[in-house]
């Protein structure tokens, strides 16, 4: 009853206060529930599954090595690989990726491209056999050649390039090594030859013997090397001047470093929008380098976005970027405008106090 009549006088005493104490008064309540609520935690960027959402020219996609149709799921530790056709998938995160012909993927803690490249649009991490990005929902391509280089570039957002400290190797990657047996695959010959005996015959002194003629060779004379001044015995142990084989006295010695000593190699990098770095096959990041105007409309004009029916949907983030790096280009992606109607915004009603 007590705490009841206190509540009470407590709401009262903030209706008579003025209008503009009342306000600071609630939004500071609110600044106080929102400390107090609990914190949301981010989405995880794992995929454990793809739905094939498109095909493009022609059928080539497969699963399992299982020729795929449309809504057909890629689970976790499953591979999907593409023939002279392109594929559309939806990960389990909401995040959206396409893939271009003539690449392999896993799915798994991260999408794994071993050949191919890759377009993520959302919270996936990608990832090689040497690399590992760590993205917070942007847009960004990840290529594979056939030499097992690689490169990552940004459209939107942001992107942690790290290396891997041990290299990814698939289960069917370690199926397919042959180990090397203990025992030896052949056994050791043994000399069963019966030794020859020597001969007991005189050799007949009488006859001549001919013995084949060898060609002689000379042997090659060895050049020449010129005699230094010997020094004084008494000053053995001093440096030598090359130049007249004198002791060098005060003379400063020229001496050879050794430039030989190991670069100190970065094994994490941030790439922003309109950035790209490439990656060696055994995991070495190179040089943050900024895309050109022909780079970023080639690749949006390239077969990872021209073609298929659905856009991705950070596409309009994706053209703020082109149009703040390359201000006055015309955005090589047409983007249908959503019409909005001419409603007049209502008011909200003012609170009671």
């Amino acid at each position: 009853m007590y705490l009841w009549n206190l509540l009470q006088n407590s709401i009262q005493g903030v209706v008579r206060l003025p209008h503009q104490k009342r306000l600071a008064f609630f939004l500071t309540g609110l600044c106080i529930f929102a400390l107090a609520a609990p914190q949301i935690a981010p989405v995880s960027a794992q995929s454990t599954q793809a739905t094939v959402q498109e095909i493009l020219d022609g059928n080539q996609v497969f699963i399992q090595n299982k020729q795929a149709s449309l809504n057909d799921v890629a689970r976790q530790k499953q591979q999907v690989r593409t023939g002279n056709s392109r594929t559309a998938l939806l990960f389990n995160t909401g995040a959206v990726a396409r893939l271009s012909a003539n690449s392999v993927l896993n799915i798994g803690q991260c999408a794994r491209l071993k050949k191919g490249t890759i377009l993520i649009n959302g919270a996936v991490n990608a990832c090689s056999s040497s690399i590992t990005t760590g993205v917070r929902g942007t847009t960004y391509l990840l290529e594979v050649d056939e030499s097992g280089n690689q490169q990552v570039t940004v459209l939107e957002g942001e992107v942690v390039v790290k290396r891997n400290a041990t290299p990814i190797v698939d289960e069917d990657d370690e199926q397919s090594t042959v180990k090397p047996t203990d025992k030896p695959t052949t056994k050791p010959t043994t000399n069963t030859e019966t030794p020859i005996k020597p001969s007991t015959q005189k050799p007949n002194l009488s006859s001549p013997t001919t013995s084949p003629k060898v060609k002689q060779f000379t042997t090659p004379t060895a050049p020449i090397k010129p005699v230094l001044p010997r020094t004084n015995p008494q000053q053995e142990g001093r440096p030598v001047d090359p130049l007249n084989g004198q002791p060098a006295n005060d003379k400063p010695i020229l001496k050879i470093e050794d430039d030989s000593q190991p670069v100190n190699q970065s094994d994490e990098v941030v790439l922003k929008a309109g950035e790209k770095v490439e990656v060696n096959q055994g995991g070495a990041l190179g040089i943050i380098q900024q895309l050109t105007e022909n780079e970023f409309v080639g690749l949006l004009q390239g077969n990872l976005f021209q073609g298929f029916t659905n856009q991705i949907p950070g596409i309009d983030k994706v053209r703020s970027v082109f149009n703040g790096l390359f201000p006055g280009v015309n955005f090589p992606i047409s983007i249908p405008g959503i019409p909005t109607p001419n409603i007049p915004i209502p008011s909200f009603p003012s609170f009671p106090f």
